[in-house]
């Protein structure tokens, strides 16, 4: 993901906090669509990076995405270190979590039928994030633009290989 400051018109790249979040999103993906069983394994690999606290909140974030989901997540780009608009729409919210419910809310209207319980959640992973040293920034948008696709970030993330169907 690459944030337009708008006020300076410069774009910062990911955070650590935030590729640790979207590749546990796309572990995730990955393993379901493989029909495996990915709690243990991304919950070991979160674990390592930043606490187990962090993995089992993880673990519980990701189900009530799954369990509120309106629809199957769009998990893509992964090669090139871009994000969809529903894996930007999760890392968002759960950035502004703990200081915009509403707008966190409202950036997961379009892929979740209640984003109370995610956001609660989401508040709660992202301050077990922080303490590991690994805290999402809250990027005050709620602007994200269906109509573009995949934004592309930094070429530098080495996450998994690309995840072309979807989170279920």
């Amino acid at each position: 993901m690459i944030h337009d400051t708008r006020a300076t018109g410069r774009r910062s790249a990911p955070t650590a906090g935030e590729k640790l979040l979207l590749f546990a999103i796309r572990g995730w993906a990955a393993m379901r669509q493989a029909g495996e069983r990915p709690h243990d394994q991304l919950a070991a690999a979160i674990a390592q990076r930043a606490s187990s606290r962090t993995a089992a909140l993880f673990i519980a974030w990701i189900q009530a995405v799954e369990s509120a989901s309106r629809r199957p997540i769009r998990i893509q780009c992964a090669c090139c270190g871009g994000m969809s608009n529903d894996e930007q729409r999760l890392v968002l919210a759960t950035g502004v979590a703990p200081i915009a419910m509403d707008m966190g809310e409202r950036l997961l209207e379009p892929i979740t039928l209640d984003a109370r319980e995610v956001m609660v959640l989401g508040r709660a992973l992202g301050a077990s994030l922080a303490a590991a040293g690994l805290p999402l920034p809250a990027r005050l948008t709620d602007e994200v633009d269906d109509d573009k696709g995949t934004v592309h970030a930094d070429h530098t993330w080495n996450g998994p290989a690309p995840v072309r169907a979807t989170l279920h």
